[in-house]
């Protein structure tokens, strides 16, 4: 895994919505820059969505 990769998924821990769909971006254009795989990037967004799946709907209810 990459220090990149770590960094993000780090983040991710302790972000809030807003953050999350914000890493979700930074997930996307490290990948495109070269800084993380596919799979690193696949499992960094499916994270994101499942925090912003959980928050997103805890706020409902």
């Amino acid at each position: 895994m990459s220090q990149k990769f770590d960094a993000l998924k780090e983040k991710l821990k302790n972000a809030d919505l807003s953050q999350a769909k914000e890493i979700m971006g930074q997930a996307k254009e490290a990948y495109d820059d070269g800084q993380i795989d596919e799979a690193e990037k696949n499992e960094l967004m499916e994270s994101a969505k499942s925090m912003i799946g959980s928050k997103g709907l805890g706020g409902l209810f």
